[in-house]
């Protein structure tokens, strides 16, 4: 293999390391927003009219679809270290800024009263 080969072959070998390494947190990124989805969706199921329930069920189901197809491309233990990081950040911080939103709610309804 002559020197331009070499160096050819190199710079696609860090290429291709650093689209996995996108890939790998467009995934991460993409878990962690379908988590957020999901727990707002459960809320809003509960809490809201019928319209922003469906609403919300229908984004979140077919933002599901993209997170499967991400999954599928990916090695199994990668899906579980990421679905599990994911799913506890994800819904940690979003009951966080549910209870924030909640809070302001209810300090707003106590001043007006």
């Amino acid at each position: 293999m002559d020197k331009c080969t070499s160096i050819r072959t190199g710079d696609y070998l860090q290429f291709v390391l650093k689209l996995n390494n996108m890939n790998l947190l467009l995934f991460i990124l993409i878990s962690l927003i379908n988590v957020f989805l999901h727990i707002f969706r459960s809320i809003l199921v509960i809490k809201a009219t019928k319209f922003k329930a469906s609403l919300a069920n229908c984004i979140t189901y077919t933002f599901s679809a993209v997170v499967v197809k991400f999954i599928s491309e990916s090695s199994l233990e990668i899906a579980i270290i990421v679905a599990a990081l994911t799913n506890f950040i994800g819904c940690y911080l979003a009951m966080y800024i549910y209870e924030i939103i909640y809070e302001n709610k209810n300090i707003k309804k106590e001043e007006s009263e």
